[in-house]
């Protein structure tokens, strides 16, 4: 995958450290080895104090603690390593819902910045919280934390797409009468990305079911058709120069390539994937 160079330090030198298809599943945290267990590492810090939003002691502890979750080996991929760090987390601070904002907040924007969109994705989920469990008023104010990271979550509305295609053809996305719109985000310099458009070349009805739309990071013009038409896949082709700065990569909210968003015909986001597999799996499900 290939994610956004970014110029931002996050918060402290040890954050330099703090590395981020569908909801990766929650795994138990207590039953693995040589983790950080949260309520000795935090054994010196009262959950049940809101002063502790304003300790730089308290924000700098939550970065160790996330930073040891940073290439474990005990789990398949980084993003699982600190969702199952985070689940344990989160369930200690819901005992106070001012805290629970406040590190939910810290972690959104930590994670954003850092490129990990499941971990992001698994976030704005609101993890160890049921909706029984808080008031209407905590909840609107979870939602406002959340409000800048969800404007492409699945069920909602897309962004429109409207501009002139790789052929010189106008496009809009609202005016598409199929069935699924996929919407890919890919760079050409990235194999992963090939090796996801060449399953969806093969596996999808591109003809009837499915219309692709995809927006791509090259070094050129040049090298996006190049890429092209070496792949040989029908659809909706855009490229912007503006790259990750790009209107649609903007309005889509990618940090990350490959990134697809699967779109129904009355144009809700149904799904948000990274790779062929989790795109295959949603599809089953649809069905």
């Amino acid at each position: 995958m290939e994610g956004r160079a970014k110029s931002k330090i996050f918060v402290f030198s040890v954050l330099a450290l703090f590395a981020m298809c569908c909801l990766l599943p929650k795994l138990s945290f207590s039953q693995e080895k040589n983790l950080p267990q949260v309520d000795v590492f935090f054994q010196d810090y009262d959950f049940n104090d809101t002063s502790l939003m304003h300790a730089e002691a308290f924000t700098r502890k939550l970065a160790e603690y996330v930073y040891q979750f940073y290439e474990n080996e005990d789990f398949g991929n980084q993003e699982t390593a600190y969702i199952v760090g985070l689940s344990p987390l989160f369930e200690k601070a819901k005992c106070n819902m001012r805290l629970y904002e406040f590190i939910l907040d810290f972690m959104l924007n930590g994670f954003e910045n850092l490129e990990l969109a499941s971990v992001t994705d698994y976030l704005l989920n609101f993890p160890a919280l049921n909706e029984n469990e808080i008031s209407a008023e905590q909840g609107e104010r979870l939602e406002r934390i959340a409000e800048p990271y969800q404007k492409v979550k699945v069920g909602a509305l897309t962004p429109d797409i409207e501009g002139i295609n790789s052929e010189g053809e106008p496009y809009h996305l609202y005016d598409s009468q199929t069935k699924y719109t996929l919407v890919v985000f890919w760079a050409t310099g990235c194999e992963h990305c090939h090796d996801f458009l060449k399953h969806v070349r093969k596996k999808l009805d591109l003809k009837k079911e499915y219309d692709l739309v995809t927006f791509a990071i090259a070094e050129d013009e040049a090298d996006w058709r190049d890429n092209l038409k070496e792949m040989h896949i029908t659809g909706q082709h855009f490229f912007d120069e503006q790259r990750w700065g790009g209107k649609a990569f903007e309005d889509y909210h990618v940090t990350q390539a490959p990134t697809a968003f699967l779109i129904d015909e009355n144009k809700i986001i149904v799904a948000k994937v990274y790779d062929w597999k989790e795109l295959k799996n949603e599809i089953k499900n649809l069905k």
